[in-house]
């Protein structure tokens, strides 16, 4: 597929072409051949010289090149990560499994394991005072005291919980079996075993790793019970609904082993040249221009025929114009554009190019759902409560046309949705009746409540008379919160727009990413000094309903909580602690995902705006290219993609 002339452009040197061809020949082209000539013996004869033959130039190897927006910082697992890391690792590990529509997919494993096959159970455990186990009232794990709260055996809610005084009492835990396949081997040829897996584990928990611990503080052991087989078994009281994931990806022991946690970070077996079993082999890294790779040839799926190139090409164009990307696939520099570089204002450029069959596209609603977060408790003292009446939610939700966000903005590529899953979720409900756009009903509601068009001006915010819990005279003006960008602002302007017309002044304000996630106090969204935010949270295998618990509001003593909203409800928790607590996809556990999304939708602590796409740009030779809302990366299956004559129709 690839021309020598376009390897030469992506910065590989004529010698490594010429040595992947096998030719040990020099670079510089040929400027005359000496033959040797021996004069016949009859003079009769005119001598002839027989003129060479060119010797034609070797094909390229076949290359696939697929284009960054940045260059990953690190390669370790546990560094910090990033969508280009993502891309890159989908290269050198394959899985250990794939999420795909929302669901976990074995790679690496034979199966995922499940409690109705049994390599996932719950098992009886015993207590005991100072036992490790996860405290059902703060969802927290915590040792066992006289007079704290557990669950005993057969009960996974709060209602059945007890009291613990003294001595030994029976609880619950969850087991989990991961087999791995007995084919997979290191990219050295040494084999892939559940040692591996342990050694990763054994590196997260490190405290010199800087990861979460979520996990770790929630698991009582993690081991290897054969080659093939790793065990996890959590705390006493923990029922992860996501227990099909929680094997840790392996890393190398043989190769790492003999290194501290903390010295991982830098060195380059971990960080640059970490070893894989995925379908390709870094070769080389070099800094701010590319990452070389080759297949695999201990791939455990070469025998299928994949991947279809023999290197692989990762080019970083850095912060260069975003509409460059999209030309260095019309020139063939780029076989495929990451999401990295798929801003959402190219999305017509892309559409434009596709219809005149310049480029493929391809594209799929997202895990990361946009909402429009209200602020229900205010903390400053110049803040009214103007968005703690559900009825004033309501009607501002009226006000705003989604669709015409989806349309407009996104140029169709999204869905809207009425909870606080994606509507591509398998658990998404649907509430029997959704908030249409109707800025007639909400402008009338409005006036209702209290909030008057004193002078009869569509230029100036309604005011306050009479509403409960707002001063007198109070304006209905709210601040905006967004990050910058074209997209996000042309959302505001819409948003802004669609209020502005129901009598709502909105006062927009770009505010940097990185400081929408400074806690509480300091910080204005989680310090709640905002009145609309508009931001993506990204939706996992399970539901995480905990983004709207009473005991997520950010406070002195919960300063880390991510219930921005502030919203409470007492039956919203009730039913978002069974999905926590509760025997994962059970009947409770599946009524109580229904119920939680049926409050969000009725108490509307935030408004869900629309799905993030992600869209995938590519050459029109290329074909493999399947984008899913929920895999890691949307190069999750590079090792399927093809061009030309291997395109089967």
């Amino acid at each position: 597929m690839r021309t020598s002339q376009t390897i030469e452009r992506l910065g590989l040197t004529c010698m490594l072409m010429l040595v992947m061809a096998g030719l040990m020949v020099s670079c510089a082209g040929t400027t005359g051949i000496e033959l040797p000539f021996t004069p016949p013996p009859s003079p009769s004869v005119t001598p002839t010289m027989a003129l060479p033959t060119p010797t034609p130039e070797p094909p390229a190897p076949p290359t696939l090149v697929i284009c960054l927006r940045e260059e990953p910082e690190s390669l370790y697992l546990y560094a910090p990560s990033s969508r280009e890391t993502e891309a890159v690792l989908s290269a050198i590990y394959d899985g250990p499994y794939d999420i795909r529509s929302f669901e976990a997919q074995p790679v690496i494993l034979e199966k995922m394991p499940s409690l109705a096959d049994g390599d996932a159970r719950i098992e009886s455990v015993s207590l005991s005072e100072g036992d490790l186990y996860l405290d059902p009232q703060t969802m927290q794990p915590a040792r066992l005291e006289s007079g704290m709260r557990y669950l005993p055996t057969e009960c996974q809610n709060q209602d059945c919980s007890q009291i613990y005084w003294s001595g030994e009492v029976w609880a619950e835990q969850m087991v989990v079996d991961f087999r791995l396949r007995e084919d997979v081997r290191w990219s050295d040829s040494e084999a892939l075993t559940a040692s591996d897996s342990v050694f990763s584990f054994l590196l997260d928990a490190h405290i010199s790793t800087p990861s979460t611990k979520y996990l770790v503080d929630r698991t009582a052991s993690y081991e290897a019970i054969d080659a093939q087989t790793a065990r996890w078994t959590g705390i006493p009281g923990y029922f992860d609904p996501e227990y099909p994931a929680l094997f840790w990806s392996p890393l190398p022991e043989h190769v790492l082993g003999d290194y501290s946690p903390s010295e991982l970070f830098e060195v380059e077996a971990a960080s640059r040249l970490p070893l894989g079993w995925g379908a390709y082999v870094i070769e080389s890294w070099t800094p701010g221009e590319q990452i070389l790779l080759r297949k695999n040839l201990e791939y455990f799926r070469a025998s299928e025929g994949i991947p279809h190139f023999d290197y692989l090409i990762y080019r970083f164009l850095g912060d260069a114009q975003p509409e460059s990307a999209l030309q260095q696939v019309l020139t063939y520099e780029c076989d495929v554009v990451d999401e990295s570089l798929m801003l959402p204002e190219l999305t017509s450029q892309i559409l434009e190019l596709e219809g005149a069959g310049r480029m493929n596209m391809d594209w799929m609603p997202g895990s990361a759902l946009e909402r429009l977060e209200f602020n229900l408790a205010p903390t400053t003292r110049s803040q009214q409560p103007i968005l703690e009446n559900v009825l004033v939610r309501n009607a501002l939700a009226q006000c705003i046309d989604r669709q015409r966000i989806v349309d407009e903005v996104l140029f169709g590529l999204s869905q809207t949705s009425e909870t606080y899953l994606p509507s591509l979720h398998p658990l998404y409900s649907a509430p029997a009746e959704s908030l249409e756009y109707n800025p007639d009903a909400a402008i009338a509601e409005l006036d209702r409540l209290g909030w008057k068009d004193v002078d009869d001006s569509p230029d100036t915010p309604r005011v306050a008379r009479g509403v409960a819990g707002v001063q007198y005279g109070t304006s209905l003006v709210l601040s905006y919160i967004a990050v910058p960008g074209e997209f996000q602002e042309a959302v505001a302007l819409r948003i802004q727009e669609d209020l502005h017309q129901c009598g709502v002044q909105v006062d927009v304000e770009i505010l940097d990413p990185q400081a929408l996630f400074v806690p509480w106090p300091e910080g204005q969204v989680f310090g709640r000094t905002f009145g609309l935010l508009n931001w993506a949270w990204p939706s996992m295998l399970s539901p995480a309903c905990e983004m709207f618990l009473s005991s997520e509001v950010p406070s002195d003593d919960r300063p880390f909580g991510i219930n921005a909203s502030g919203f409470r409800s007492t039956d919203y928790d009730q039913v978002c602690k069974r999905i926590l607590l509760g025997a994962p996809y059970g009947p409770e556990y599946l009524t109580a995902v229904q119920e939680t999304q049926r409050i969000f939708s009725t108490q509307l602590p935030a408004l869900p705006l629309y799905v993030r796409p992600r869209i995938v740009a590519y050459a029109p030779d290329v074909c493999g290219v399947e984008v899913d809302p929920s895999t890691f990366s949307v190069l999750w299956n590079l090792e399927a993609l093809a061009s030309g004559d291997q395109c089967v129709p």
